[in-house]
């Protein structure tokens, strides 16, 4: 039994290490996406200010007369029934507040934040009379149906001169721990935890909150998102001194919300791309890479389906020389596939990159030639995680060549009509 309970672990451990490692380093993860974002929220009610209601149910001066043996059945059920109805309204509380913050994305699904928050709850009545000061009036009554209808008086004036008024308003410095679903998807969908300090600004005392939440977000342009969410939260007070008079709060606050807001969205790392840059290395393979093609490859036909090339210095994407794609190659890469999509819909796509076929001047040595494979591979695998249909795109394996220059490696993206099947 034991060493089915360890070998149970086992498999559980595989199967995390086996989802998580591939998503924090997957290739084409959103490094440098930065967010700002901001909530308006509402209470749902559940379970905000359930101390006070236990409270207010049962300190009214008419209960007393609820509970009389000198009462008459009649009577004691028509002042309950009218008796049940303020008391609900009493003590019904209600939760707002706001949200603003920002988030940077670490990894391509796990992203890092902090945020500002306010909740306030108020009560839709609070008493304004002295419970005490009911009961003494009261007692000038000459007997029992007197004192009860004095009880009755004080209770509805009491009710009459009441107010709406805060009973709590904390603000808290929040750290936020996200996990998205879709990442580069419109619609995002995610889970949100985290905690935070503050203190309460009404009546004293610093408090401590947690929080969960799920929400969805909906890119509905480049740069600008819609944002929903229900949150579940916490506040603690503590630290707290009771003031000698006035309202004591000590105590948690546990409340659901329902949270809607705006935010914008952008990369720290496109923004070292122009789109300038991008219109000035659009040139003709020619111009560019025509004299370090090898011979025999110039002798094979330029066809009319090759409309446009983007060319790069190898060291613009890769680290070289290795194939792995650095951060400045990634947004190159993102703002091409954006230009694929948006400006040449109509066209298929072949990679090829140019690689050095001599490694340490030792003829014969054809490890490059893997190498460009892979580079054609990794960038493929970009461009299809930004949006670019696979279809569209050529088998990039067949797009490395060979030439005998070192220090001019070079990536082309070559444009082509769709062959009409």
């Amino acid at each position: 039994m034991q060493k089915m309970k360890w070998k149970n672990s086992y498999i559980y451990i595989g199967v995390l290490l086996f989802f998580l490692v591939p998503s924090l380093f997957a290739e084409g993860f959103d490094r440098g996406s930065l967010v700002f974002y901001g909530f308006g929220s509402v209470g749902l009610g559940n379970h905000s200010g359930s101390l006070e209601k236990s409270v207010e149910i049962t300190n009214q001066p008419n209960f007393l007369m609820l509970n009389s043996p000198y009462v008459d059945t009649i009577y004691r059920v028509g002042n309950y029934i009218v008796y049940s109805e303020f008391v609900k309204n009493r003590t019904e509380l209600s939760s707002h507040g706001g949200e603003l913050g920002f988030e940077y994305g670490l990894f391509r699904y796990f992203g890092i934040g902090l945020s500002y928050s306010n909740q306030v709850i108020t009560s839709s009545y609070f008493r304004a009379l002295e419970e005490r000061n009911i009961i003494l009036l009261s007692f000038m009554g000459t007997n029992v149906n007197t004192q009860l209808e004095k009880l009755n008086l004080g209770d509805t004036y009491d009710l009459a001169v009441q107010k709406r008024r805060t009973v709590f308003s904390g603000s808290t410095g929040d750290l936020n721990f996200f996990f998205h679903f879709l990442p580069n998807d419109s619609i995002d969908p995610y889970i949100r935890v985290g905690g935070g300090v503050g203190s309460e600004q009404m009546f004293g005392g610093n408090i401590n909150r947690v929080f969960g939440a799920l929400g969805l977000r909906y890119h509905f342009d480049s740069l600008f998102f819609l944002s929903a969410e229900v949150e579940h939260s916490n506040v603690y007070i503590v630290k707290y001194q009771a003031p000698n008079s006035g309202h004591r709060n000590k105590g948690n606050y546990e409340e659901s919300f329902f949270k809607l807001g705006l935010g914008v969205h952008f990369s720290l790392l496109e923004n070292k791309v122009p789109n300038s840059e991008m219109e000035n290395q659009k040139t003709t393979v020619m111009e560019s890479v025509g004299s370090e093609i090898p011979y025999q490859q110039t002798k094979e036909p330029v066809t009319e389906t090759k409309l446009e090339r983007f060319v790069f210095l190898a060291g613009e994407i890769f680290d070289l020389p290795s194939s792995r794609i650095h951060l400045e190659g990634r947004a190159r890469l993102d703002a091409i596939a954006r230009s694929l999509e948006n400006e040449y819909k109509d066209f298929d796509i072949l990679i090829i990159t140019y690689t050095t076929p001599f490694k340490e001047d030792l003829p014969g040595n054809y490890e490059n030639y893997e190498l460009g494979f892979e580079r054609s591979q990794a960038i493929s695998r970009i461009l299809r995680e930004k949006g670019v249909n696979a279809k569209r795109i050529i088998d990039s394996t067949q797009g490395s060549a060979l030439y005998n220059v070192d220090s001019k490696e070079k990536v082309v993206i070559e444009l082509r009509k769709k062959t009409n099947k």
